[in-house]
């Protein structure tokens, strides 16, 4: 099963026809969790089980902050278990920055 190629916008560095919903998962939710549209995030919810979408969500390191929060809210998952809102993981993107 491919991605709707309506959705390319939101994989610039890939082809939607190349992608695998099953096979490349974590990648799909993790970019549409980041910048998906209504109509994207329906189609996310409807592919996905909600087991799937929270597991990427306590995962994922390239989410923002506020985008985090946000998802955390509406999934009712604990700040706790995200892993890019540790203080550890937080800490770690300050030190990295060369300037």
């Amino acid at each position: 099963m491919q991605l709707p190629k309506s959705y390319q916008y939101l994989f610039p560095s890939s082809s939607t026809t190349e992608l695998d919903v099953q096979r490349d998962k974590t990648y799909i939710i993790e970019t549409l969790l980041k910048n998906a549209s209504l109509e994207a995030w329906q189609w996310m919810t409807k592919t996905y089980s909600k087991n799937d979408i929270t597991s990427v969500l306590k995962s994922a390191t390239n989410l923002k902050k506020k985008d985090t929060e946000i998802w955390s809210i509406f999934y009712k998952v604990p700040k706790s278990e995200l892993a890019c809102l540790q203080p550890t993981f937080r800490s770690g993107l300050k030190s990295s920055w060369a300037y």
